[in-house]
């Protein structure tokens, strides 16, 4: 039996639904090879870490697709057309490397360990392309330790997100969908990602939220966010779930 311990109201817990992008899976690797292969197909300067940092994890409360801000960037913002010319090369890119997919360090440990606790589990992610998340899934050996998977595709063909509000209720909308589909209340689970929308929906849900410093959220302070639990890595909310009787 797993409860959060300093919340009786909650009781025992039977599931959890975890984000995807920088809290599971391992993204940045990827995005830089796929970004530079692209600035370098339309004969533009390739960019550093420093600079991916600066425009994918440190504008988090900005509106727009991550890749596709840094491609602007590195691009001095030309013209509309030229920008979508090379996110559609990016966007191919990126689909034909799954093969570059990585696991955060202690993924499927923790997804393995609640299983074997019983655990119903799900992945709800903001990613839209659900037939790309499907394949990195089976070529982690992920698929088989889920349920389920929700991605932005699942809530219509729209790409496009217009607010912060927008982001927030999308993604309260997805986790929505995992527990219902996994019959489960809010709460008899918990939430964890690395973003503060990931916080924002848990609040707005009920839900309790774990958030992961890892992803979006190795590079911002989202204490401010008010998450239930926050932890360094996904290998530390394993000893912490662990170590404290299966109680956080």
């Amino acid at each position: 039996m797993v409860t959060f311990g300093r919340n009786s109201r909650v009781g025992a817990l039977k599931g959890a639904v975890f984000d995807w992008d920088g809290t599971l899976a391992q993204i940045d690797d990827r995005e830089f090879y796929c970004i530079n292969q692209t600035l370098t197909a339309h004969h533009s300067k390739p960019i550093d870490r420093e600079f991916l940092v600066k425009n994918y994890y440190q504008r988090a409360y900005e509106i727009g697709t991550g890749p596709r801000m840094v491609l602007e960037a590195a691009l001095s913002r030309e013209n509309n057309a030229r920008v979508d010319v090379v996110y559609e090369t990016y966007r191919k890119l990126f689909r034909d490397t799954v093969d570059k997919a990585k696991l955060q360090t202690g993924a499927l440990e923790l997804l393995s360990t609640l299983r074997t606790h019983g655990f119903k589990l799900g992945i709800a992610t903001m990613r839209f392309t659900r037939s790309v998340v499907a394949a990195e899934l089976d070529l982690l050996k992920v698929s088989p330790l889920v349920e389920v998977l929700f991605t932005r595709e699942d809530l219509g063909r729209a790409r496009g997100l217009e607010s912060l509000e927008e982001v927030v209720d999308k993604r309260k909308r997805l986790v929505m969908r995992a527990l219902d589909r996994l019959k489960l209340r809010v709460a008899d689970a918990f939430l964890v990602g690395d973003s503060w929308w990931d916080v924002r929906a848990g609040k707005k849900l009920g839900i309790r939220t774990v958030l992961v410093r890892t992803g979006f959220a190795r590079y911002n302070d989202f204490s401010k966010e008010g998450a239930d639990v926050t932890v360094s890595s996904l290998v530390e909310l394993e000893d912490m779930l662990g170590s404290k009787g299966w109680e956080l």
